[in-house]
């Protein structure tokens, strides 16, 4: 089982600069976020931000800032992520991380994948 979002885009963040609601994330230096989709009401919960990572072309990189209803913002260096790349938000990087980072059970995060997210069947 994995949850999947695709890159909405890049943007350059300068050191300082904050992203999302409140800004709980402040960039340390300059780098360059992706806006991703895969928010709350997909159940990527909302206390993953600043905690965990996601895997975009094969590279992990964090999740910054507040987890938004539809999208989450990702830092991803430098790294060239073109629009429409795959985001993998658990599958590869593991479920683990997101049950240490929130205390839930791996049941429990399942189930909070909402009605909004794409259901397929692997082949």
């Amino acid at each position: 089982m994995s949850l999947r979002g695709r890159a909405l885009g890049t943007k350059p963040l300068r050191k300082g600069e904050g992203v999302s609601y409140g800004y709980t994330h402040r960039a340390p230096h300059d780098t360059t976020v992706a806006l991703v989709t895969g928010g709350y009401a997909q159940g990527v919960v909302r206390s993953l931000g600043n905690a965990v990572t996601v895997s975009i072309d094969g590279r992990r990189h964090r999740i910054v800032g507040r987890v938004a209803m539809d999208v989450s913002v990702v830092d991803v260096d430098h790294a060239a992520v073109t629009r429409g790349a795959e985001v993998v938000f658990f599958g590869d990087p593991s479920l683990a991380e997101w049950t240490d980072a929130t205390g839930w059970t791996a049941a429990e995060i399942v189930a909070a994948v909402g009605v909004r997210a794409d259901r397929r069947v692997a082949p």
